[in-house]
């Protein structure tokens, strides 16, 4: 029967119902996140990077590419779902997942580019190179996974530990450079 309340005690176990849901949910959110997180840091990548006429490429591990377009696809599904479920655009929730999706494109795009003359690293929206003679500081940055951070005056350029071959690309950045790099934070 339609529109009949249920008894006091029915309705308590229903809201604990929900609300242990709610729980359980909740705990294999938090489980899920710090899984994926322990996986990213450990990811190991290639041990060496992909070799062209001289240039060496250096690319972001397969690890980070996966959540990256997996966050990006998310993000779509969720606005789509959003629109078809409220038959009308959200625009918050679609700013939201816009962003989302610039950020999981971040995350998953970019690549580190050396040859005799320099290294450059390019991003989603932008690429910042430097010749090797212009590299005046090399800083190693523990709290960032180890980010290497390249000085040149003022201008500097950071490369995290997303990139495929890491200790290959300090390795060949301390020899062109003949810079041994200072531990930073």
């Amino acid at each position: 029967m339609l529109g009949q309340r249920l008894p006091p005690v029915a309705a308590a176990r229903k809201k604990m119902g929900n609300s242990l849901l709610s729980v359980i949910g909740s705990i294999a959110t938090v489980a899920l996140i710090a899984v994926a997180t322990r996986w990213l840091s450990g990811a190991q990548g290639s041990l060496l990077p992909r070799t062209r006429d001289g240039t060496s490429l250096y690319g972001i591990k397969w690890q980070w590419r996966a959540v990256g377009f997996a966050g990006g696809l998310f993000a779509v599904v969720i606005s789509v779902w959003s629109w078809h479920d409220l038959h009308r655009p959200e625009w918050g929730l679609i700013a939201i997942s816009v962003t989302f999706l610039i950020l999981s494109l971040w995350l998953a795009s970019g690549s580190v580019t050396t040859n005799q003359s320099g290294i450059t690293k390019s991003g989603l929206w932008y690429s910042r190179s430097f010749q090797w003679k212009e590299i005046t500081e090399v800083r190693l940055h523990k709290k960032q996974g180890g980010a290497i951070e390249l000085r040149s005056g003022a201008r500097k350029l950071i490369i995290d530990s997303r990139f495929n071959a890491f200790r290959h690309l300090l390795n060949e950045i301390e020899d062109r450079t003949q810079l041994q790099p200072m531990r930073g934070n």
